[in-house]
């Protein structure tokens, strides 16, 4: 938790107090609003920890992939740990949750990117491609294992609270796969394309990671990232039922 929130402090440092205060009290409203609905609806806070283990699992699955590829450079900096605090962003962490509480339909956060050499990996652009992929495929399979598990939770009638958190595990990761997978920088889409193109376009997309949050809030706005992901959603939900059922 201390390295957690020293790195929250280091990454801004240069931001004016002024807007750190702001901040600080927009936090401390909604994180007056989350404890509230924490005692009111438990199952928030269920709904939660699965959000954190799914994001936890994608980037472990990034660094796991580079690890078996010959990159140990996730492996050296700690990022092949089972603890979260390795991993979560704080903005990418809190943002999702607050969608959660608000009641979004629409559901999206991120973990710290893994740190990749792209140099160490073998098998070249494959190797690439592969890291790239890992994380989508992780979360295909949480929402396969949250498929299998609201099957049997039908067969047995079981609670109502666990079928409702493996639909939950299901459309979040869901989500999350089709969400990364758009070839939007940073996200892992645009590193899959980046593996197969060459030059100037391999290029700008790496130059365009600082300006990704501002194209999917755009898209968000005016509608196409929403039909875009409902769509693949659907198609993927298809798929993964066609497998279990």
């Amino acid at each position: 938790m201390r390295r957690f929130l020293e790195e929250l402090k280091y990454l801004n440092r240069d931001m004016a107090k002024s807007t750190k205060i702001i901040l600080l009290i927009i936090f401390g409203y909604f994180l007056y609003n989350i404890i509230g609905g924490v005692i009111f609806k438990p199952i928030m806070l269920l709904n939660i920890i699965i959000l954190i283990i799914s994001l936890l699992i994608h980037e472990l699955a990034h660094g796991a992939m580079a690890y078996l590829c010959g990159d140990s450079t996730a492996k050296d900096y700690g990022r092949l740990s089972l603890n979260p605090l390795h991993h979560l962003d704080p903005l990418g962490t809190i943002f999702p949750i607050i969608l959660i509480f608000l009641g979004s339909p629409f559901i999206f956060g991120w973990a710290k990117p893994v740190p990749i050499n792209y140099w160490r990996l073998k098998y070249g652009r494959l190797g690439e491609f592969l890291v790239a992929i890992a994380g989508i495929v992780s979360n295909i399979i949480l929402a396969l294992i949250g498929l299998i598990l609201l099957k049997y939770t039908e067969i047995f009638g079981m609670s109502n609270i666990l079928s409702s958190l493996c639909v939950y595990m299901i459309r979040l990761n869901i989500l999350l796969a089709v969400f990364n997978i758009l070839p939007i920088p940073p996200l892992d889409g645009s590193r899959m394309v980046a593996s197969v193109v060459g030059g100037e376009l391999r290029e700008t997309i790496f130059s365009l990671d600082q300006y990704g949050i501002f194209i999917i809030l755009i898209l968000n706005m005016v509608g196409i990232l929403d039909n875009v992901i409902g769509s693949l959603a659907e198609f993927l939900v298809k798929i993964l039922i066609g497998v279990v059922f």
